[in-house]
């Protein structure tokens, strides 16, 4: 079964994303990458695969080569380096759970009142996590499905910048479960980068809110 990496990146990520596709790329059989505003190609390999995006599709944009994918379908992030044997340590979780991720969040109580700042048991992928567990709302940087278990349309992901929640809320309309996996602390690194979505968001969440209230049957 083939295995691949997709990643979404932004023009100002070009050398975190250098860093990323390096630490990935003599672990699966494909690297793509959804370039958002890039003019040219930031690294040549065998292995990889660019698109070149204005943006349109923002993060969702790691999502687009899964329709014509068969097989093991990671998506990574451009802001992280990935530890040498990630992909064959998540492949058995995979093979498992079938959907899994390294980070995410699950609500203590709905409604939910703010989709950043309601109260919420977080699954970080850069500090330790001892359980392995459903989560609401999963990470996608830290994703990984088998795509003959689980295989989202990308027609689903209807907003940019949204795609942990708009492939949560899809597992949940199709009953999936997708898996929190415990993890070490150090078992990631975070490379520093500008307009994180986290930053641009937080405080002006009101869509988002509203869509999590919405696909997770929250009572009136």
């Amino acid at each position: 079964m083939k295995t691949s990496v997709n990643i979404a990146s932004l023009v100002e990520r070009k050398e975190q994303l250098i860093n990323t596709i390096k630490s990935l790329v003599d672990q699966v059989d494909v690297v793509n990458v959804c370039l958002n505003n890039y003019l040219d190609c930031p690294f040549e390999h065998p292995k990889v695969n660019y698109f070149y995006s204005d943006n349109v599709f923002g993060d969702g944009g790691k999502f687009l080569f899964l329709r014509d994918f068969e097989g093991y379908y990671f998506t990574c992030d451009d802001d992280i380096i990935y530890p040498p044997t990630y992909i064959e340590d998540t492949k058995k979780q995979v093979d498992i759970y079938g959907v899994v991720s390294y980070h995410g969040r699950t609500f203590l109580k709905f409604p939910i009142e703010s989709y950043y700042k309601s109260p919420a048991v977080r699954n970080r992928c850069l500090s330790k996590w001892e359980f392995t567990e459903p989560v609401q709302i999963a990470g996608t940087g830290v994703m990984a499905m088998r795509t003959d278990k689980f295989k989202p349309p990308f027609s689903f992901l209807e907003r940019p910048n949204m795609s942990d929640i708009w492939i949560s809320c899809y597992a949940k309309k199709q009953d999936v479960k997708i898996w929190g996996l415990k993890h070490s602390e150090n078992y990631f690194k975070y490379q520093e980068v500008p307009n994180t979505i986290y930053e641009d968001k937080v405080d002006n969440c009101d869509f988002e809110t509203e869509i999590v209230n919405k696909y997770f049957n929250i009572s009136k």
